[in-house]
């Protein structure tokens, strides 16, 4: 039996966090399937990932022949060695997950299943509760916690992401694992960001309570709580300020919370685990 790499899916794949974790993956042989609006942001992040090298192909026999050309040949179908992207709006629940043909069918033929689920997609907030509108709650909620139930559910239902490939020919005979990327807010709350705060805290619950209805079903799931990290989401604020609150001085870089997301995914027996990256920060 050939042996495939593994393969990872991440919301969110195209920048800040999620790129970091596709980066991180995609050296640890992992292949990589990354989810974002933009395009030509996926474009882009996919070009930066590490190419996986694809064993030589079987010699082929004495028949000479000729294959079929033009209208009659074959579609062919997506290498398990190539790292791709499937563009969309996550919040889109009919149009997205419930897309007719699915934009899952392409990238995931049959066989080719997810061993790894990073749900990374999440927007911010930084507004006083009592000025924030019914639409902004909706928009964080949908980001932040709906679409990761709703796109998490989806992928169980279709048996793209399932516990029963112990036997299966995977380069490492592991159970699969979903990591939700969470944050202190939902733990701690945090001045001007009642709504996502209420949202990551919507996570962490969502996380424990899969853990245990899908332990039966050999699905580890956990999650990752970043405190404040260098992204284009922390870029407006007051760094300078919020780094005299955290003992290590300093703000936490995606590539620290991708080794984290890693560990989670290779380590058997880390399940249920909600694990803290934020530089102390919830120690003060």
């Amino acid at each position: 039996m050939s042996f495939r790499p593994r393969h990872v899916l991440i919301t969110g794949g195209s920048r800040g966090i999620g790129l970091a974790v596709a980066q991180l993956f995609a050296k640890s042989s992992y292949r990589c399937t990354l989810i974002a609006r933009s395009e030509d942001a996926l474009k882009h992040a996919v070009s930066t990932l590490r190419p996986l090298e694809e064993p030589p192909s079987p010699t082929a026999d004495s028949d000479s022949s000729t294959p079929p050309s033009g209208l009659d040949a074959p579609v062919p179908a997506p290498s398990p060695y190539a790292h791709t992207y499937i563009p969309g709006d996550i919040t889109q629940l009919t149009h997205f997950w419930g897309a007719k043909p699915s934009p899952f069918g392409a990238v995931i033929p049959g066989g080719m299943k997810i061993d790894v689920l990073v749900n990374c997609a999440g927007t911010t907030q930084s507004d006083l509760f009592v000025r924030t509108t019914e639409a902004q709650m909706t928009a964080i909620l949908n980001v932040n916690l709906k679409a990761m139930m709703h796109g998490t559910q989806f992928l169980m239902r279709g048996k793209y992401l399932r516990g029963d490939r112990l036997a299966q020919g995977t380069a490492a005979k592991v159970s699969p694992v979903v990591i939700n990327i969470a944050s202190l807010l939902g733990l701690s709350g945090g001045y001007g960001a009642v709504a996502y705060a209420a949202s990551k805290a919507g996570v962490l619950g969502f996380t424990r309570a899969l853990a245990s209805e899908f332990a039966s079903h050999r699905v580890r799931v956990n999650a990752v709580v970043p405190g404040y990290v260098e992204t284009d989401m922390t870029k407006g604020l007051d760094e300078k300020a919020l780094r005299q609150r955290i003992p290590l001085g300093r703000f936490g870089k995606a590539e620290e919370i991708a080794q984290a997301v890693l560990f989670l995914a290779e380590n058997e027996y880390a399940h249920n685990c909600i694990v803290n990256l934020d530089g102390g920060l919830s120690a003060v």
